[in-house]
């Protein structure tokens, strides 16, 4: 379903959603945060669009995966030359087969918005997944993913996926004895399950994300 953003309160689906005005504004700057640091608003500046993803969560053997980190959007009115302290959420490390994997961090913007990070695998339920994390704060809210839970690794079937983020998923592992393969690693995904085969211990989710648009 498309829909008009215009600043304007819409129904969509019979739940009335309040739309981002970013249409009133003239685009000054786009600054995408992979470590933790300061943002200050440009001296041109009154209003910014934030987007925030906590890490995703850790993984384990046999393709116990990782939990992605949640999502969280949203429209403020800020002042110009101020300073806002941005965290970037780390990913969970990886354990041993059927261990608990690392809690993704939580990534926020100043006290405007945040979102928490993916569960590590098995830390929901025995030999599955992590679940996601969620966002919070903003006029849009979403889970992150979750991935595979126990499988055989061996032979020709599915490797190990960690939960994708609203940014992407990961990499899956490489089949037999080649380790971890991480093509495509996105800001916020779970680590993929490790191989069976060779008693593989799990990897690090991916590390979180905050993207700041400004507008005048």
């Amino acid at each position: 379903m498309a829909v008009t953003l215009s600043g304007s309160a819409v129904n969509i689906n019979g739940t009335n959603v309040t739309t981002y005005p970013n249409d009133a504004g003239t685009l000054v700057s786009v600054t995408m945060f992979t470590s933790s640091g300061n943002y200050t608003v440009p001296s041109n500046s009154n209003m910014v669009l934030v987007q925030v993803v906590g890490g995703g969560g850790g993984s384990a053997g046999y393709c116990e995966s990782g939990g992605a980190g949640g999502y969280a959007e949203g429209a403020y009115t800020v002042s110009p030359g101020q300073v806002i302290y941005v965290t970037i959420g780390g990913g969970g490390g990886g354990v041993g087969y059927y261990g608990g994997g690392g809690q993704g961090g939580t990534s926020s913007f100043g006290s405007y918005i945040s979102a928490t990070g993916g569960y590590g695998a098995n830390n929901n339920w025995s030999h599955a997944s992590g679940w996601g994390g969620v966002g919070s704060g903003g006029q849009v809210t979403t889970y992150g993913g979750t991935g595979t839970g126990h499988a055989n690794h061996g032979s020709h079937s599915q490797a190990g996926l960690g939960g994708a983020s609203f940014f992407g998923g990961c990499g899956g592992v490489q089949r037999g004895n080649g380790g971890l393969n991480y093509a495509g690693h996105c800001p916020g995904s779970g680590a993929p399950g490790a191989v069976c085969d060779v008693g593989s211990t799990g990897a690090t989710g991916a590390p979180g994300m905050v993207i700041v648009t400004a507008y005048t």
